[in-house]
């Protein structure tokens, strides 16, 4: 009981995590837009999927069998990180946006050590 309180925690502090950068990110769309060189649409794009990703984690908090939830979690947290850590490292250097996604790639990385760890116990539905 105690593991798999713990995994709906997790869940639902990912959740949280995530809808506070889509709302970071839908405020400054236009800011972001900017210093990231893409239209503003694609980054309120972005903000939304983000959004309806924290959603999907609060939602499955709440289910009866976490651990497969907690499999496809960390598989998304290990993919995202990548793909933003990549994104820091590809892009054109520009401190404050480089060292926000690095940050961000490494939260993100964080959550996916966590899950890793309470699916290691082994003791979740």
């Amino acid at each position: 009981m105690r593991d798999r309180n713990a995994a709906a925690r997790n869940l639902r502090l990912d959740a949280a995590y995530c809808a506070i950068c889509a709302a970071l990110l839908a405020l400054l769309a236009a800011p972001a837009a900017t210093r990231l060189a893409l239209p503003p649409a694609v980054v309120l794009t972005a903000a939304a999927a983000v959004g309806v990703w924290a959603l999907t984690l609060h939602l499955a908090a709440g289910r009866r069998r976490l651990r497969p939830w907690l499999i496809g979690v960390l598989t998304a947290n290990v993919l995202a990180a990548g793909a933003i850590g990549a994104a820091a490292a590809i892009r054109p250097w520009d401190a404050l946006v480089t060292l926000l996604l690095a940050a961000v790639a490494v939260e993100v990385a964080g959550f996916a050590v966590s899950q890793a760890a309470l699916l290691r116990r082994g003791r979740l539905a």
